[in-house]
């Protein structure tokens, strides 16, 4: 008897196992906690939003709800609406309060352990709390968004459409008033296309270029004379500062294939017309697309928007392209082919000269006070596109064209937090 037990002390096959499988049981319950708090952190950003969304939402409609019943329930409404039931997850709290023209929403929920449970017994506690004040401040949106060649790959187009048009949507639910959120459309290539509604203006010049007169322009604009083309309007543009008309790049049936400029207003159903009717073409120039984000959010020249000082007011441009700056009024960024690039009219540069150009009006919005987001949409300069953003979070890098709707979202959630004080 003794020899067999000797025997079976003395053996350490199969030891390892055993020690692992021991050890397996503290690291499950460590990676069950991970997983049970990864959740809540996932459930509390859905309760801001939440309450975010249910602030933003009633105080449009608190002149109506004559009744703390009747505030309270449609408060309710809008919560759940972005807040719907989880299983595992209990709304313990929801205390919406009004006070004069301000709103007030506060919602806890417990978050039931899993695996965590033998570790940490009792549910996550999560919340959130936002605040609006009605007569806040408002915001003016520039959406400054390519529409060149490239855009008709992969989808992008028929997708940025979609994106924008919710976007409008979104925002119509999370204001007020529809006189808080004026937004304005700049499609862009190398050029711009204002239109033809004026033809005489001190900061219109057909001598610049010479390519067109008053009677043959058909609204398109390009690059301002250098340094102008990288500030930011603060006086009325005329003479050196003027905006030189140009042939249209591209014209189909008489008229040029780029959209035209539609400057700040509150129509959103012509606004979403107008994203509709957006077509693809041409090469990119990003600089002309900041400048006239620019334009459309200050009161000079031919767009009309409020002061710069008015501090009521939160200026915001949205600028998405899918390429590189391949072409402005004064170069195209050489592509590396000998034949191509010595006869290339204008001059070939290399294309971090185009580049800085855009660099210097994004700083010169940012310094403005314009807050800039940013969206590259599969291909693009991540560089230039990030350091034009107001800040790294404000750049999106948008991988397939369907990731544009949710970028398009989380830009139309951050923007909302402009309008909330808390």
């Amino acid at each position: 008897m003794k020899r067999p037990f000797v025997r079976f002390h003395s053996d350490r096959r199969g030891g390892v196992a055993v020690i692992m499988a021991l050890a397996m049981i503290p690291v499950t319950f460590l990676v069950g906690a991970g997983v049970d708090y990864a959740r809540g952190a996932g459930v509390r950003a859905k309760i801001q939003a939440a309450t975010d969304a249910a602030a933003l939402a009633v105080i449009r409609e608190a002149p109506t709800l004559t009744t703390d019943a009747a505030f309270q329930a449609r408060a309710r409404a809008y919560f759940d609406a972005g807040f719907p039931a989880q299983h595992g997850v209990t709304v313990t709290r929801f205390v919406p309060a009004r006070a004069g023209t301000q709103v007030t929403v506060t919602a806890t929920a417990q978050v039931d352990m899993t695996l965590g449970r033998l570790m940490h017994p009792a549910p996550i506690e999560v919340s959130g709390t936002s605040q609006a004040t009605s007569g806040g401040k408002a915001v003016e949106i520039a959406l400054v968004l390519d529409n060149t060649g490239s855009m008709n790959e992969s989808g992008k187009l028929p997708a940025l459409k979609q994106a924008a048009k919710d976007f409008l949507t979104y925002l119509d639910k999370v204001v007020v008033s529809r006189s808080d959120a004026k937004v304005a459309l700049v499609p862009f290539s190398t050029q711009v296309n204002l239109g033809t509604g004026t033809t005489s203006a001190g900061w219109l010049s057909f001598g610049k270029l010479g390519t067109v007169s008053s009677t043959s322009w058909k609204g398109c604009i390009a690059d301002r004379d250098q340094p102008y083309d990288v500030q930011i309007p603060n006086a009325e543009p005329t003479g050196a500062g003027a905006y030189p008309a140009d042939g249209c790049d591209s014209i189909l049936n008489g008229k040029p294939t780029l959209s035209a400029i539609r400057p700040l207003g509150t129509d959103y159903a012509a606004l979403s017309a107008a994203i509709d009717g957006m077509s693809a073409g041409g090469n990119t120039n990003v600089t002309i697309g900041v400048a006239w984000g620019m334009e459309a959010l200050t009161p000079y020249g031919p767009l009309s928007a409020t002061s710069l000082s008015n501090d009521r007011v939160t200026k915001i441009m949205i600028v998405l392209t899918d390429g590189l700056n391949t072409e402005n009024r004064w170069n195209k960024a050489c592509t590396g082919n000998f034949f191509s690039d010595y006869f290339s009219n204008p001059p070939c540069v290399d294309g971090s000269v185009i580049d800085a150009r855009t660099l210097s009006a994004c700083s010169a919005a940012k310094n403005a006070g314009i807050i800039i987001y940013t969206v590259r949409v599969i291909d693009g300069n991540t560089n230039v596109l990030r350091s034009c953003a107001t800040k790294d979070g404000f750049f999106y890098n948008v991988i397939t064209a369907d990731d544009l709707k949710p970028a398009f979202q989380s830009i139309g959630s951050s923007i909302a937090q402009f309008r909330l004080t808390q």
